[in-house]
């Protein structure tokens, strides 16, 4: 009886030391969470995945250098998140922000280089006598006796289906062009790009390529992989204008990026956003949130449009149009259409 005891008594002191030992090793393994050790995490975490510090010329290095000196732990943590969302802004990237339990901060800088160049009420005032039809996320309605058809999608963010698709094409077949508005969309969902671009080719197409971060160095990438599309089934056979502001951003950017490879398609208005490179994310030591743009993506031709993909006609609205009730950019469009 004593020899089992024994062994039981020993088999549970055994098993506290195991518990102990594992205790002590899950605070030692425990990530520290002092303001200069997570002010590294950030540093790093961004060092390693963004993907465009040589195109905006960024020396995060220096900024490391700066930086690293006003961080102390007596710093409230307001005070400290507001000092990483000045590091944030140092990326001029919409792609990038910091989100906390108590704020979220992230770049914005993107549609405020250039004019608005899209008026929502003149639209509804003076084009569609009060929006026109909706089919899903896609508002539409005919233009000069039925001779142009105008669609406007405001955000990648809403899903648009085959169906919807299907309906706008049916509709407005035997139009000559068609418009399609996505002026102030910022993106969204990139399946949706194919699904609508895939409806207005007639052959497989290459779209764009792309990269992404793959490695701790700057130069670490991926090989480039082109994306190709084919055809729908069902396509629309008529000129297409697609229109453009600065804030057009992300999944709307790349859509123009890809539409411009469409024979058919003019990109009309202002030069977007630009956010072709897709955001990655990571967590600091003290659970904020961090995330930044951790890919790149390339023209057909090669060219890196991050900072915005150019419009092949460039309009900005009128002052003197606008008071006139006429959308500049609309017009232009539609000129194209009819060669007028």
């Amino acid at each position: 009886m004593k020899t089992k005891l024994f062994f039981k008594n020993t088999i549970i002191l055994m098993l506290i030391a195991i518990l102990f030992s594992s205790c002590e090793k899950s605070v030692l393994d425990e990530p520290s969470k002092t303001k200069k050790d997570v002010f590294e995490s950030f540093w790093t975490g961004i060092d390693e995945r963004y993907s465009y510090f040589e195109l905006k010329n960024i020396d995060w290095d220096a900024v490391h250098e700066q930086y690293s000196k006003v961080i102390t732990e007596e710093m409230s943590d307001e005070a400290f998140f507001d000092t990483l969302s000045v590091l944030i802004d140092l990326l001029r990237d919409g792609h990038s922000g910091i989100k906390s339990p108590f704020n979220l901060h992230k770049n914005v800088g993107f549609y405020t280089r250039g004019p608005e160049n899209v008026n929502e009420r003149l639209i509804v005032d003076n084009y569609s006598k009060g929006w026109g039809m909706v089919k899903g996320s896609l508002h539409h309605f005919p233009l000069r006796e039925g001779q142009v058809a105008y669609v406007y999608y405001g955000s990648f963010e809403e899903p648009v289906t085959d169906e919807d698709i299907d309906y706008i094409i049916s509709k407005y077949k035997d139009t000559k062009g068609l418009i399609i508005d996505i002026r102030n969309n910022t993106g969204g969902a990139a399946d949706n790009i194919f699904k609508l671009v895939k409806r207005f080719i007639n052959t497989e197409t290459y779209l764009f390529s792309s990269r992404f971060k793959n490695g701790p160095d700057h130069e670490d990438y991926t090989e480039l992989n082109k994306t190709i599309v084919s055809p729908a089934q069902t396509t629309y056979k008529g000129k297409v204008c697609v229109l453009t502001n600065r804030k057009v951003y992300s999944a709307a950017s790349i859509f123009t990026l890809a539409m411009r490879e469409v024979p058919s398609v003019t990109i009309v208005g202002d030069t977007t956003g630009g956010g072709l490179g897709l955001p990655v994310g990571f967590e600091l030591p003290n659970e904020w949130q961090v995330h930044c743009a951790g890919s790149q993506t390339f023209s057909v031709n090669g060219d890196n449009f991050e900072l915005g993909v150019p419009p092949d006609v460039q309009i900005d609205m009128k002052k003197e149009d606008m008071d006139n009730g006429i959308d500049s950019i609309i017009e232009k469009a539609i000129e194209i259409i009819l060669g007028e």
